[in-house]
């Protein structure tokens, strides 16, 4: 898969109503929700990040362990792995979930075989399971999201100096936005910065079929 570090800036961040202008966030590639895995190649790697552990053990599973490998060495081609510590967003479900899906940090682990001056920590956790936003009509607000978030940072630890927050689609950037705050509350000195496999674009309608011809 050919990718190129894209910024979320100006042009496109209307298309993620939680972030503002202060929000420095990068992705890889472009996801259109509601296509299939032929639609784009960020489409098919999305799809097979997302697939459910309960697929575990069948054939299939294998695209997942695919893609979690090809995102670890993407991290590895574009972030100064020494200057940066990563935060996953964490995901719907708890640990103790038997639907639990850490594929983020599968991803960094990928990342860290690659080069062991990879930093990352689940300072921010979810205690209690949540239906995921893709299998639900309810989308959560960042206040509702940083209320169900736990912080911690083992003991002796200290996160580098740049944070970087890692998650898999950037769709209304509620995560995100939790996520940092979390960080920023308890680590006011540091600079947060978000990083995405994909962002959710929506579908490009082609003005010629809003019309019916006139020769009909």
């Amino acid at each position: 898969m050919a990718f190129k570090l894209i910024e979320i800036d100006d042009s496109c961040r209307t298309d993620h109503w939680y972030l503002d202008d202060k929000d420095q966030c990068y992705c890889f590639g472009e996801y259109t929700a509601r296509e299939g895995y032929a639609y784009s190649e960020t489409n098919q790697l999305i799809i097979n990040l997302k697939k459910s552990v309960d697929r575990k053990g069948k054939a299939e599973y294998r695209y997942k362990t695919q893609a979690i490998q090809q995102v670890g060495h993407m991290i590895k081609q574009v972030v100064n792995l020494p200057d940066v510590t990563f935060v996953p967003v964490p995901p719907s479900k708890s640990k103790s979930d038997p639907l639990y899906d850490d594929r983020l940090c599968q991803i960094l682990e990928v990342a860290r075989g690659l080069d062991n001056r990879l930093d990352y920590c689940e300072m921010v956790t979810q205690p209690a399971s949540f239906p995921a936003v893709h299998d639900s009509e309810d989308r959560p607000s960042p206040d509702e999201l940083f209320d169900r978030y736990q912080f911690q940072l083992p003991p002796n630890y200290l996160p580098r100096h740049a944070i970087l927050i890692l998650d898999d689609v950037l769709t209304t950037g509620s995560h995100y936005r939790a996520v940092k705050r979390a960080i920023e509350h308890h680590l006011p000195d540091r600079q947060v910065v978000g990083l995405f496999v994909a962002r959710r674009v929506p579908k490009t309608i082609d003005p010629a079929m809003i019309f019916t011809s006139l020769d009909d």
